[in-house]
């Protein structure tokens, strides 16, 4: 099956869903998993690009001790691309290419639509710029 994956976490619910997927695959699988985040470059102001920093490494960090939890070998990268012009996708699939990884997950909170067109959708910028199989791992359905 898989020997190298690769997840992209963002600390929201859908992406932790995503890395609990991983974990779970590459435990079973024996895989060695690479966890990364990706800072949107959107922000130019030092104080603001900073805490962002901060905050990724954070959850660089507690997604690494999950991974480890479950005797999963793992790495962590944080993409700070301030020409990436907010192309997180791009970001990722240059990611998965560096790492040499066989499948990427990614979480999708599936958004049709016009709201899919107003936000954006890396899930679906994965899908269509990778050359590896993309797993979406949906968000949960809010009550």
């Amino acid at each position: 099956m898989y020997t190298k994956m690769l997840v992209a976490i963002d600390g929201s619910q859908c992406g932790d869903r995503a890395l609990d997927e991983a974990i779970g695959i590459a435990g079973a699988c024996g895989a060695e998993l690479e966890i990364v985040h990706v800072i949107d470059s959107g922000y130019e102001l030092v104080e603001v690009r900073a805490g962002l920093v901060r905050r990724a490494q954070e959850l660089l960090a507690a997604a690494q001790a999950k991974a480890e939890a479950g005797n999963v070998r793992c790495h962590v990268v944080l993409v700070d691309e301030i020409l990436a012009l907010g192309d997180v996708a791009n970001q990722i699939r240059q990611a998965v290419e560096a790492s040499h990884a066989q499948v990427v997950v990614v979480g999708t909170h599936g958004r049709r639509g016009v709201s899919r067109l107003l936000m954006g959708s890396v899930a679906e910028g994965l899908v269509r710029q990778c050359t590896v199989p993309v797993m979406l791992v949906r968000a949960p359905q809010e009550a």
